[in-house]
C-alpha cells in the first residue's frame, strides 16, 4: 500500500510540474505579445489644441471636438477659455478668439478648465456631471459619487 501511495504522489508531483511549466510558457507568450509601447496608461487623455491663425485672429480649430471629449457645454467652455480678456465667437465647431494666442497658453487653460470642471477632486476621474441643486452647481462623479459645489 505504501508503494501505491508513493507512486500516486510521484505521478502528481510530476502533473503539477507540467502544469507550471505550461502557465510559465503560456504566460511567457502572452508577454511576447503585448506591444511595448501602450500610451500613458491613462483611460483618458485631454486632447491637444490645433490652431490656427487668420490675421490678428486665433482659430482654435478643435473646439467642438474637445467640448465632446470633455462633455461639457460650448458655451460654459468657451466662457472659460475668454476670461483671459479677450473676444471670442464659435462658428461651426470652432472657436475664434481675437487677438494673437500662443498654442501652449491655451492648452494650459483647457488643462485649467478640465481640472476645476470635469476631473473629480476625490478619485480625479473624468466621469463627471455638473448638475443643479438649489440654485448650486455641483459637480458630481458617477465613479466614486462625490459631490463638490463649483
Amino acid at each position: 500500500m505504501g508503494e501505491k501511495t508513493s507512486d500516486i504522489n510521484k505521478k502528481f508531483t510530476l502533473q503539477v510540474f507540467r502544469m507550471t511549466d505550461d502557465y510559465e510558457d503560456l504566460l511567457e507568450k502572452g508577454m511576447e505579445e503585448v506591444p511595448e509601447d501602450t500610451g500613458t496608461g491613462e483611460r483618458f487623455e485631454l486632447p491637444v489644441v490645433d490652431t490656427r491663425k487668420e490675421g490678428s485672429k486665433t482659430v482654435i480649430t478643435n473646439f467642438g471636438k474637445i467640448a465632446d471629449k470633455i462633455n461639457r457645454d460650448e458655451d460654459r467652455f468657451s466662457k472659460y477659455l475668454q476670461n483671459e480678456g479677450t473676444a471670442a465667437r464659435v462658428e461651426s465647431g470652432e472657436m475664434i478668439l481675437n487677438g494673437e494666442l500662443r498654442r501652449g497658453n491655451i492648452q494650459a487653460k483647457v488643462k485649467q478648465f478640465a481640472n476645476e470642471f470635469v476631473f473629480c477632486p476625490e478619485c480625479e476621474s473624468p466621469d463627471t456631471k455638473i448638475i443643479k441643486e438649489k440654485g448650486i452647481e455641483i459637480l458630481k462623479c458617477q465613479a466614486c459619487g462625490a459631490r463638490n459645489p463649483l
